[in-house]
């Protein structure tokens, strides 16, 4: 298990970023080279579940729900990062409140590498201390996930300079053969790595454990299921929230 210590945790009084902004050099150092290597990977698009929905579908395990906590979760950024995402996109299901260390995880994203960053939500829940946290991120690499229903009772948070986008894919977006897992690392709560959102939990498409391997292994290992040749064998609901998709949307409405 690869782990990390982001900040002194014996110094109350510390700004709990000055450490992620004083490795963020070298961490850049880690991106230019993975560039200038061969392309193997193209990673573009990290997609997290943080909640119970992100346990594999088939699991008996008692152990806790989320076995990799902030600090892997924060490591997992970082690789995600080293190897060319430019997008996080987690899934948080009901409440934002439920993740109490998802600021910490967004914070991280955009502050040490600048990813823009896409908060599924499954309600139009939002407590005062959501919304107070949700305005301090930078509002241009934000993005609030919703399904369609709860879209329009959450318009007033654009005049705050967040962006909201709707979860639900269309079915003209989504293709029966998909290709588009060669360029997400799709993470379960347990850790476990899948071809993406579509699939979580379906050991066909297993592809380890972010605890035992490197996503840049995982990434660049071939015999791994990177495409999803029939996406109609599973519910259209598993694709709502896809990064890729998301982001040609972002792209489209910046291009108006």
């Amino acid at each position: 298990m690869r782990t990390k210590s982001y900040w002194n945790k014996s110094d109350g009084g510390a700004d709990p970023f000055e450490l992620p902004k004083r490795i963020a050099k070298g961490l850049e150092d880690c991106k230019e080279t993975a560039a200038n290597a061969e392309d193997a990977s193209r990673l573009r698009y990290l997609w997290i579940y943080v909640t119970e929905s992100g346990l594999r579908k088939d699991s008996n395990s008692t152990e806790p729900h989320d076995r990799l906590g902030l600090e892997g979760w924060l490591n997992v950024i970082d690789e995600s990062a080293s190897l060319g995402a430019q997008w996080m996109v987690v899934y948080v299901g009901a409440s934002l409140s439920q993740v109490p260390y998802i600021w910490r995880m967004c914070e991280w994203a955009q502050d040490v590498h600048g990813l823009r960053v896409g908060l599924h939500l499954t309600s139009n829940c939002l407590s005062e201390d959501d919304i107070e946290q949700l305005t301090r991120l930078e509002s241009d690499k934000t993005y609030l996930i919703a399904d369609k229903e709860h879209i329009a009772s959450l318009r007033y948070l654009e005049a705050s300079g967040l962006h909201l986008s709707e979860a639900n894919i269309r079915p003209s977006e989504r293709a029966k053969h998909c290709t588009k897992p060669e360029e997400i690392a799709c993470v379960g709560t347990d850790g476990r790595l899948f071809s993406c959102g579509l699939v979580l939990g379906d050991e066909r498409f297993e592809m380890g454990d972010a605890q035992d391997r490197t996503l840049r292994d995982v990434m660049e290992d071939q015999s791994l299921p990177h495409e999803v040749p029939d996406t109609t064998a599973f519910p259209s609901e598993g694709c709502d929230a896809c990064p890729p998709l998301l982001a040609h949307r972002a792209l489209e409405k910046e291009l108006l």
